[in-house]
């Protein structure tokens, strides 16, 4: 499922990986996750360096949203 910039619901479209403003993308866990880091991540070999920096980004998909 894409989502537009402008959605009816305006959640905000800033992916937790690259923290850019994209048009779209998906949302996993109430974040927003990019088409060009998901197509990124899903190329990644383990050995690449570039894996441990994308393992920590969507690491904060697991931090909650919730001030209380």
């Amino acid at each position: 499922m894409r989502v537009s910039v402008i959605d009816k619901n305006k959640r905000e479209k800033v992916c937790i990986v690259c923290e850019q403003e994209k048009a779209e993308g998906i949302f996993l866990f109430g974040h927003f996750l990019c088409v060009d880091c998901h197509q990124a991540i899903v190329q990644t070999n383990t050995d690449d360096p570039n894996y441990a920096f994308y393992v920590q980004q969507l690491r904060k998909m697991m931090t909650s949203k919730i001030y209380s």
